[in-house]
């Protein structure tokens, strides 16, 4: 099983993740919403579990498992926090598929995941929107069935566009989801990586909402 881990906790992480791996599970583990996104794109894996308090703010894990959601990953979700009240384990199990309130068992732990694991639906695998198709995991892009050669952050603009389209995303939207939180959404580097989209794969692909930010064009 492929867990992605995230927790800022650093002596808890180090424990939990050496005790996985010591139980066979492959373990990608991140400190911050910011590296938990990438890692998310970047590494396959079978169960989210993630802390709620995280250094952007003390409810950022659920945030990072909104944006998840909303990406289109579906792997299973559990939440770990030594917040016990009703209302976030309500938060928790309607956002994710599970709930843990720190201390805990690892034993408890790792029957969650097991469980968590044999119900689990994974990401999408393929994004088909018009004549262009994203296989994910392998990182291609065709277009008409010819393959478009694209750099890793050319496709989690496309990839993030093409899961809604029709959506207008923000440029703070996309910059905080490709490049994280600390990226400047005022730079021009995204009107780069636009240009450079439309360049590769046709003007009529992505729409400029004047003022608001990009689309799929419906």
């Amino acid at each position: 099983m492929r867990i992605l881990y995230v927790e800022d906790d650093v002596a808890l992480a180090a424990t939990l993740r050496d005790s996985l791996r010591a139980h066979g599970f492959t373990v990608h583990h991140a400190g911050d919403r910011t590296s938990a996104w990438e890692l998310a794109w970047r590494e396959p894996f079978d169960v989210m579990v993630l802390d709620v308090m995280l250094p952007e703010s003390d409810e950022g894990g659920f945030e990072l498992g909104a944006d998840l959601r909303e990406a289109g990953f579906r792997q299973p979700m559990l939440f770990l926090s030594a917040r016990d009240a009703v209302p976030d384990r309500v938060r928790g199990l309607e956002l994710g598929d599970d709930y843990l309130p720190k201390p805990f068992a690892f034993e408890e732990l790792l029957a969650r995941l097991k469980a968590l694991n044999r119900r689990g639906e994974g990401r999408p695998t393929v994004i088909r929107w018009r004549d262009v198709e994203v296989l994910v995991s392998e990182r291609i892009v065709r277009r008409d069935g010819a393959n478009v050669k694209l750099t890793g952050k050319e496709f989690e603009v496309l990839a993030l566009l093409m899961q809604h389209p029709g959506r207008v995303y923000t440029r703070g939207e996309i910059t905080e989801r490709v490049w994280g939180l600390a990226f400047e959404a005022e730079s021009n580097v995204l009107d780069v990586y636009i240009s450079n989209l439309r360049s590769k794969l046709g003007t009529e692909i992505v729409e400029t909402v004047r003022g608001v930010g990009y689309r799929a064009a419906t």
